[in-house]
C-alpha cells in the first residue's frame, strides 16, 4: 500500500470538484501545490443550466444561451425577455471533455487516481484518505461525496427528470426562447412540468420534470408523458430521439454543514449548494468554489454562502406546500409568472432581491396555502 502526501486532495471529479480545481488554478501559488484528484471513474451524463447578468468563469463552455423565457399553464402563457439576464446551458460532454482533455493536461501538478474512497480520517491536522488504490495524505481535503444525513430535513422532496435530445422533421422551435415551465401535462400525484431548451429550429432538449416525495419514475413513465406532450404541443411533427439524460436532485430544508465528519470541506450538493426550491446549483457551486480557493490561498477561513435567513424561510414555506398540497403547485407558479416580471423572478430566485421586491412578489401569490403552511410550521 503506497502513501503520498499532497497539499490538496479533491474527492470527486464532477461539477463541484472540477470547478474548485479551476478556481484553485487561478491562485498565485497554484503551480507550487501538489494536488490529488480522486475519481470513482463513473461517467456522469447530465447537463447544467444557470442564468446570469455577467460572464461565468467557465463561459467558454456554454453551449447555448437564451434571451427570452417562456411560461405556460392551462390558463396562462407568456414569453418575456429577461435582460439583463441570459439563460445558459452547458452540455455535460463539453464540460467533462474540457477538464479531462485540456485542463488536466495543462496542469501537471494534479495527479488523478481512479479509485473508491473507503474512509477519511484526520490526525493532528493531516488527512489520511484510505482508498482501494492505497492511502493518500493531504493537508487539506475538499469532498463532494454526498451522504444521506442521519437527521434529514423536515421537508424532503426530490426533483427528478428525464430528458430527450430530439430532432424534428421541420422547424418548430424559437431559438431565442427557453421554456422553463410548461404545466400543460398531467399533474397526477406530483408537481409536473415540461422544460424545453431549443438549440436550433429543429433541435431541442425536452424534459419532463417532477417535484415529488416519491423516488424517480421508471423511464417508461417519463417517456409516455414526453411522447404525449410533444404530440400535443407540436402536432403532426415527426420526432427523432437522439440521446437521453436522467437525474435526481434533492429538495430539502436539511441544515447542511460546511465540514464533513473528518473536518474536510464539503462541496456542491454535499454542502447544500442546491437551491432547495428550484434544484439549480451550477452558479452557486461556482461562487462557493471561488471563495474556497481564495480562502486556501490566503489562509483565511472559508465562509458558507448557502441559503440562510429569510430565503431559507421562503424555501421552507414552498417546500411544505409542495409536499402537503402538490395540487397547489400549478396555481402558485401561475400566479407568480402572471403577476411578476420574469426578470424579477430570476432575481428573487438568485436571492438578490430586496425586501420590498419580495413583499410585492409574495402579495401576488394565493395567500391561503402560504398562511396555512405558516401556521403549521410555527406550531412545529
Amino acid at each position: 500500500m503506497s502513501e503520498t502526501t499532497y497539499d490538496i486532495a479533491v474527492v470527486g471529479a464532477g461539477c463541484a470538484g472540477y470547478q474548485l480545481l479551476y478556481q484553485l488554478a487561478q491562485q498565485p501559488a497554484w503551480s507550487s501545490w501538489r494536488v490529488l484528484l480522486l475519481s470513482d471513474g463513473i461517467p456522469l451524463q447530465r447537463s447544467w443550466c444557470f442564468w446570469a447578468t455577467d460572464n461565468h468563469p467557465l463561459q467558454h463552455l456554454v453551449t447555448k444561451s437564451w434571451t427570452d423565457i417562456e411560461f405556460q399553464s392551462p390558463d396562462f402563457g407568456q414569453t418575456q425577455a429577461v435582460a439583463p439576464y441570459s439563460y445558459h446551458y452547458i452540455a455535460g460532454d463539453t464540460f467533462f471533455r474540457y477538464f479531462e482533455d485540456v485542463f488536466l493536461l495543462q496542469n501537471s501538478n494534479i495527479q488523478v487516481v481512479t479509485t473508491n474512497v473507503c474512509s477519511l480520517t484526520n490526525t493532528s491536522g493531516q488527512f489520511a484518505i484510505t482508498t482501494t488504490a492505497g492511502v493518500f495524505r493531504a493537508s487539506q481535503v475538499y469532498s463532494s461525496r454526498h451522504e444521506t444525513p442521519p437527521n434529514p430535513g423536515y421537508w424532503n422532496l426530490s426533483q427528478h427528470f428525464r430528458g430527450w435530445f430530439i430532432r424534428t422533421d421541420r422547424p418548430v422551435f424559437q431559438e431565442q426562447v427557453a421554456t422553463l415551465m410548461d404545466f400543460r401535462v398531467p399533474q397526477q400525484d406530483a408537481v409536473q412540468f415540461a422544460y424545453v431548451l431549443p438549440f436550433s429550429p429543429t433541435q431541442a432538449l425536452v424534459e419532463l420534470t417532477a417535484f415529488s416525495s416519491a423516488t424517480a419514475y421508471a423511464p417508461a413513465r417519463y417517456d409516455a408523458m414526453l411522447t404525449s406532450y410533444l404530440a400535443q404541443r407540436y402536432p403532426g411533427v415527426a420526432v427523432t430521439v437522439e440521446a437521453t439524460e436522467q437525474g435526481q436532485i434533492p429538495m430539502t430544508d436539511h441544515s447542511f454543514t460546511r465540514f464533513g465528519r473528518a473536518g474536510e470541506l464539503l462541496l456542491g450538493t454535499a454542502a447544500g449548494m442546491v437551491k432547495p426550491t428550484t434544484g439549480y446549483a451550477f452558479r452557486r457551486i461556482g461562487r462557493d468554489c471561488a471563495q474556497l480557493a481564495h480562502a486556501f490561498s490566503t489562509g483565511n477561513p472559508a465562509h458558507w454562502p448557502t441559503t440562510t435567513g429569510r430565503f431559507r424561510f421562503y424555501d421552507r414555506l414552498l417546500l411544505g406546500i409542495l409536499t402537503e398540497q402538490p395540487e397547489m403547485g400549478v396555481d402558485i407558479f401561475t400566479h407568480l409568472y402572471r403577476h411578476t416580471s420574469f426578470t424579477n423572478i430570476l432575481r428573487f430566485l438568485d436571492e438578490d432581491s430586496s425586501l420590498f421586491d419580495e413583499a410585492r412578489l409574495i402579495s401576488r401569490l394565493p395567500y391561503t396555502p402560504f398562511l396555512t403552511q405558516l401556521i403549521r410550521q410555527w406550531k412545529h
